[in-house]
């Protein structure tokens, strides 16, 4: 009799559990939603809004030069080529963005540092570490220069070369966010930005890193490119440059946006 009665009891407890754990991970995103104040997000959203007006110039003059050619030097290498090509301005724009990230993780390391908070330095330290990578790796393509030593001398394969370049780059972030989750997500008002922009980071990473594999960039590349811009773009290029030159770009508005809301709860805190 007691052991059915344990049983039972145990059977309603874990169906308990099961709906406050699943209550407690839908709350980690609604939060953020139910809690929202424009006046709390204007700054985090002005800087998202700057981000995509400067992006909206290049994808403007890429419309009226390139398509509807309105000073009739539309070429097959036009305006869309020269503001989206590695090293162009939208890449320099990332580069901007990602600066900003590196100085506003290492300020918010600098308040955990003067109040004795370890785990919080270094999770900021390690974003910090990451976007001054992706900063050298943007800059100077070590991926694609010092990658193809590997692919030449070693006969490595090269999607195995560039995630081994992707995994070095990302892990002391991942391993920050996995190993100080909450004070990473310490903010409700922070997370969804944190988290959006990590997940464009992502999806940019991973489609750059398969686009070799059955033609993956050229084949949805050339669709989209007959679909909307009447096959003007080659495939390739309107995926490597338009498309993932724009998402890196956004990607870094929106975890800079995030960042720098954490900095103003973080200074809020130590005036209260």
């Amino acid at each position: 009799m007691n052991n059915k009665a344990t049983e039972q009891n145990n059977g309603k407890n874990n169906g308990k559990e099961q709906p406050t754990m699943m209550r407690k991970a839908l709350s980690f995103f609604t939060d953020f939603f139910t809690t929202f104040q424009l006046s709390v997000h204007k700054k985090a959203l002005g800087i998202i809004a700057m981000g995509l007006a400067f992006l909206s110039i290049f994808w403007a003059g890429m419309y009226l030069i390139d398509f509807q050619n309105i000073f009739g030097i539309s070429s097959d290498r036009g305006f869309w080529w020269h503001a989206f090509r590695n090293r162009g301005p939208v890449e320099i724009g990332q580069w901007a963005v990602m600066s900003l990230v590196v100085v506003t993780s290492g300020r918010i390391a600098g308040i955990y540092e003067e109040r004795k908070d370890r785990s919080g330095k270094i999770l900021w330290l390690l974003i910090a570490a990451t976007f001054a990578m992706m900063i050298i790796e943007d800059a100077g393509d070590p991926r694609h220069i010092q990658g193809r030593y590997f692919v030449h001398f070693w006969d490595m394969n090269r999607n195995l070369v560039e995630a081994g370049f992707f995994g070095v780059m990302i892990f002391p972030i991942i391993f920050g966010f996995l190993r100080y989750w909450n004070k990473a997500f310490r903010f409700v008002e922070t997370r969804m930005y944190l988290i959006l922009g990590g997940l464009f980071y992502a999806t940019a990473a991973g489609t750059s890193l398969f686009r070799w594999i059955n033609n993956f960039y050229q084949r949805v590349g050339n669709r989209i490119s007959d679909l909307f811009f009447g096959g003007s773009i080659p495939g390739f290029f309107l995926m490597d440059f338009v498309f993932e030159e724009s998402l890196e770009l956004m990607a870094g508005a929106i975890f800079l946006a995030g960042a720098y809301l954490y900095l103003e709860h973080l200074n809020s805190l130590k005036d209260t």
